[in-house]
């Protein structure tokens, strides 16, 4: 019969997953650690801001280049300027980006700011990806899978690929 005790090395070990998984159902630990936006829905709107999140380089490598694809349902996007970084944008058609360059520390987290209108046939329910290759110092990783079904679990690597690597998407929800 058991004393209705947790033996002290299991019991430490239960109580750390609990908080853990408290920490993760409240929001409060990153969603897999991957690039994405702060607001994941928006309402439709002739403009819509949003800040896209670059939580952390490339396997202890700082971040010097992110590349974001504009998608086609984006009609015209205003990068905001960002200390230390210079911002190009480049291409027509489907091939548009914006590139950010500068210097973020792999322990450090960035937010990029931009405004964009879209076009007037994205309906509520739509949602928009745009792929993001982040540069580093030492390696790569490209978050540009835009089938919405990337691995929730996969491990990241220097060079990671479309099937782990989510691109940043956007939902966009009915005008307020």
């Amino acid at each position: 019969m058991g004393t209705g005790r947790i033996p002290a090395v299991g019991g430490r070990r239960l109580i750390q997953m609990g908080f853990v998984a408290a920490l993760a159902v409240a929001g409060i630990l990153p969603a897999y650690a991957h690039v994405s936006f702060a607001n994941r829905q928006v309402p439709l709107a002739s403009t819509i801001d949003a800040t896209l999140r670059i939580p952390h380089g490339c396997n202890g490598s700082p971040t010097l280049r992110l590349r974001m694809r504009i998608p086609a349902a984006v009609t015209a996007i205003r990068p905001a300027a960002k200390d230390g970084w210079t911002i190009a944008q480049s291409g027509q058609g489907a091939t548009r980006e914006i590139a950010w360059s500068g210097r973020l520390p792999d322990k450090q987290r960035g937010e990029f700011h931009f405004a964009m209108d879209l076009e007037s046939s994205v309906k509520p329910g739509q949602v928009i990806y745009f792929p993001v290759v982040q540069e580093c110092e030492t390696g790569i990783s490209r978050w540009i899978d835009v089938t919405g079904k990337a691995s929730a679990d996969a491990s990241e690597t220097e060079e990671t690929d479309e099937t782990s690597s989510p691109a940043p998407s956007i939902r966009i929800l009915p005008r307020k």
